[in-house]
């Protein structure tokens, strides 16, 4: 049997994807490579379960997978549940407070068991953000359910919350979202499209950090960790590491937490970084 070198986490849009949302083949070969050298693989995003498992079914090797931020672990490819932390249905109306004189509105995601839908009202969005939740919509293998209101989500129990909006008005939900307890929210650009910006709301066990240690602890293996990641999201994943891998791209708050400045994921500036950080860790 293979020694347990440590962990490698890794967050995926951006950092191991670049915009055509594939791995290239490169990468597939590197980080394959490293599985059989005893590295433990997880990867953590902020995204669902279907975008998580379309970008990485080309990988031949099992590995973790924690998505929207954690909510849910699961062991891929087996598809067996680890860990679940999602947001009690009555935390809604607190974000309803938050929201008071915001243009636009927040969606409710139902979990990959029911298909990644999305739960949302279509009349509290302005017409450019009715047409972003169309490109979002795409990602979903179930159709999305239009309401009028939540008041059916106090009996039900949610991965995510995502808050949508342009930068200043998704500053001050922020802000006002901090004050909320029971939860964790990360200010993030969205992928689809750079001048939206989203608040993710989970639970509080919820952050890509969290799920790492859950994870850890789970399996009992322990080692030294490898995190990268390019998003504000990604920060509390690189706190944890013994070395921590930033994105070229991400925003300059998160640069003095980078150990390794990496190229950007057009460039498959992962393989490069990972070199770089297994080397720091042998010396």
């Amino acid at each position: 049997m293979t020694e347990h070198k440590g962990w490698i986490a890794l967050d995926i849009d951006g950092t191991i994807t670049d915009q055509s949302h594939h791995v290239p083949q490169e990468t597939v070969d590197y980080l394959t490579l490293l599985k059989s050298q005893g590295w433990e693989l997880m990867f953590i995003t902020g995204r669902t379960y279907s975008f998580g498992t379309s970008a990485l079914n080309v990988f031949p090797f099992p590995f973790y997978l924690g998505i929207q931020n954690g909510a849910d672990i699961l062991e891929m490819p087996s598809k067996k549940l680890i860990s679940r932390a999602y947001l009690p249905g009555q935390l809604v109306p607190a974000l309803e407070q938050v929201y008071q004189g915001q243009n636009e509105d927040f969606i409710v995601y139902a979990g990959y068991e029911k298909g990644d839908f999305c739960y949302y009202r279509p009349k509290k969005f302005s017409t450019a953000l009715r047409e972003h939740l169309v490109k979002i919509e795409s990602l979903s293998p179930e159709p999305w359910k239009a309401v009028d209101t939540f008041e059916f989500a106090s009996h039900e129990a949610f991965p995510l919350i995502k808050c949508l909006g342009f930068q200043e008005g998704m500053r001050s939900v922020y802000e006002r979202l901090l004050s909320v307890k029971e939860i964790a929210v990360s200010l993030i650009r969205d992928p689809l499209d750079e001048a939206v910006y989203l608040n993710l709301v989970t639970h509080a066990l919820a952050t890509k950090g969290q799920a790492l240690q859950r994870m850890v602890t789970h399996t009992g293996k322990r080692g030294r960790v490898i995190a990268a990641g390019d998003d504000r999201n990604d920060v509390s994943m690189l706190e944890c590491a013994d070395v921590a891998i930033v994105m070229a791209g991400a925003p300059s708050e998160m640069l003095p937490l980078a150990d390794i400045l990496a190229p950007s994921a057009k460039e498959q500036g992962i393989i490069t970084a990972l070199k770089q950080a297994i080397d720091l860790l042998l010396t």
